[in-house]
């Protein structure tokens, strides 16, 4: 009873927010329905850690026959593990094989036959004005086989933007399609945009917001950049993101108590003020577990992880606090 009430919520709201109804029943093919439905047979919902306020889900989308995925980078791919679900509510567990902290994408895969997928070797045209779908798992709405979220718009305009605001902000770089439709919401990432043939036009990017203005920008990472991302060579690719030379150091603003040597616990001796650690909540005496997935058992174990970070992207970072065991979200900046 409660899913079926929830799915009739999500018709209405379709409906009378977006108007999709109307703008479908005036199309005497019901060409915008089956789209959606063949749409959404091509998308997963992505669920992994979560911390603190930070959402642990996301959308994705299909993009081969033999179960790649992708996604938008994000917290939620930090965990131990991170399960797919597929359209019938079918459950799978994904293995990361690539990210790319430029565009915020993650590539994954499951062991699982995907017959219905985007094809992204075909470019789509599009031009300003132009209709458009938005189509996610936003607020979380589907956590089993229940439809995604589906709102409506149209193209905006094709630019280039350098979106690093301030260390808060979702640090993007690179072609985006600025989009008329409300998709900066959480759980969107990852989603798919498609014109009314269904073809997709790109994927919703991650929240973009302006702390000065408050403001977010609803946008999609252009489909010819999923497919040159996808192109790359995983080794490649990955060895191209590991080398420490391309990343700048990062501060977390922490101070570790160094008695006993470098092969002691990680414990917080002091925090610095108004920097990354302090704006997250972390106090002195904290014990560092982990960051950003790395197991941190040691000062050495704790140096060779932030070794790892880069600045402006946001992290986990899992504390013992007296008998509590935290995670909480941290954007290390850039060290002066």
């Amino acid at each position: 009873m409660k899913r079926q009430r929830l799915k009739g919520w999500l018709a209405i709201v379709a409906c009378f927010s977006f108007d999709v109804c109307a703008i479908a029943q005036s199309n005497s093919s019901d060409q915008i329905p089956e789209v959606i439905a063949a749409t959404q047979q091509k998308m997963v919902k992505v669920f992994g850690a979560t911390a603190g306020k930070v959402d642990g889900f996301g959308s994705g989308v299909l993009i081969s026959d033999d179960g790649l995925i992708v996604t938008a980078q994000g917290i939620y791919l930090d965990g131990s593990h991170v399960r797919v679900l597929l359209a019938d509510g079918s459950e799978h567990l994904a293995t990361i094989l690539k990210r790319d902290r430029t565009l915020q994408l993650a590539l994954l895969r499951i062991d699982q036959p995907t017959p219905d997928f985007f094809d992204l070797s075909k470019p789509i045209e599009f031009a300003r004005g132009d209709w458009i779908l938005a189509i996610s798992n936003a607020f979380k709405v589907a956590d089993h086989d229940e439809p995604l979220s589906v709102t409506m718009g149209t193209v905006s305009l094709t630019t280039t933007i350098d979106a690093r605001l301030n260390a808060r902000d979702v640090a993007y770089q690179g072609e985006l399609v600025l989009i008329d439709a409300i998709t900066s919401n959480p759980g969107a990432a990852g989603g798919a945009v498609v014109n009314l043939k269904g073809e997709l036009i790109g994927t919703i990017g991650k929240i973009i917001n302006s702390s000065e203005t408050n403001t977010r920008l609803n946008y999609a990472v252009p489909t010819k950049l999923l497919a040159k991302f996808v192109a790359e060579d995983v080794t490649a690719a990955s060895q191209a993101t590991d080398l420490t030379m391309t990343r700048e150091p990062v501060d977390l603003g922490i101070k570790l108590l160094a008695l006993g040597g470098r092969r002691n616990p990680a414990y917080i001796d002091r925090v610095i003020s108004d920097g990354p650690a302090a704006k997250a909540g972390l106090q002195p005496d904290d014990l560092i577990i982990s960051i950003a997935g790395e197991k941190v058992g040691s000062l050495i174990d704790y140096d060779a992880a932030v070794e790892k970070l880069f600045p402006d992207e946001e992290i986990v970072v899992m504390i013992k606090r007296g008998s509590q065991v935290l995670q909480i979200p941290l954007t290390p900046a850039r060290k002066q």
